[in-house]
């Protein structure tokens, strides 16, 4: 049996973290990994509290993170590491279906979100998201949900991308190395709220992701 391994990326996220790793411990998770971005708040002492294994990333960033996430953690070929974002904007429940697809012999798995917008930001988040995804489904192929942060990984597959993104641009990196590693993709939907705490995506991340799409496929 592969081990599942969580990984949660965190800046200043104490009041959705807690939550997320109390969902997390109900899927029966075996390690939580909460990847922290320096916060100042009480983010790194919950994740202490809560048994987690907490790294430390060096630089800033959501990219800068996970890259701190690959070089720091002891990846295994068959284990599972399911990454989502720790403001608790995404359902721990959805998480069987992630690993049940990893079961089923795909690489890769990125949850595409099923929206429900309550606020102006989230219906401006929303446009952005869909004019990158169709940027991206006319440079690759069909996705609907490139920016989202539920994504499943093999262990081996996680160590082909060659990630280069530090920032919000990181999704859109490992799609685009997905693809060039012809490894096998697969999406399925998961539920998505308004997230716990302030949100640090601006319209300058929107602009870096598109370069990192348009270098993605050309370069």
């Amino acid at each position: 049996m592969p081990k599942i391994v969580a990984v949660v990326p965190t800046l200043n996220e104490e009041r959705g973290l807690p939550a997320v790793i109390a969902g997390l411990k109900a899927q029966h998770v075996d390690e939580i990994v909460v990847v922290d971005g320096n916060s100042t708040d009480k983010t790194q002492e919950i994740a202490r509290r809560n048994g987690c294994t907490l790294i430390l990333q060096d630089g800033k960033g959501k990219g800068a993170g996970f890259k701190s996430f690959l070089a720091k953690y002891a990846l295994r070929d068959d284990d599972y590491y399911v990454m989502l974002d720790g403001d608790a904007s995404y359902a721990s429940e959805d998480l069987p279906k992630i690993t049940a697809l990893l079961d089923a012999g795909n690489d890769v798995v990125s949850g595409s979100r099923q929206l429900h917008l309550t606020t102006i930001r989230d219906a401006y988040h929303n446009l952005g998201n869909y004019l990158i995804s169709t940027l991206f489904s006319l440079l690759f192929w069909r996705v609907a949900d490139v920016c989202t942060g539920y994504w499943g990984f093999k262990g081996s597959a996680l160590k082909k991308l060659a990630i280069t993104a530090d920032s919000f641009d990181l999704e859109a990196d490992l799609l685009t190395q997905t693809m060039r590693q012809g490894l096998r993709f697969k999406v399925t939907p998961v539920t998505y709220s308004p997230r716990l705490g302030e949100s640090k995506l601006t319209a300058r991340h929107g602009v870096k992701i598109v370069k990192k799409l348009v270098k993605g496929r050309f370069a």
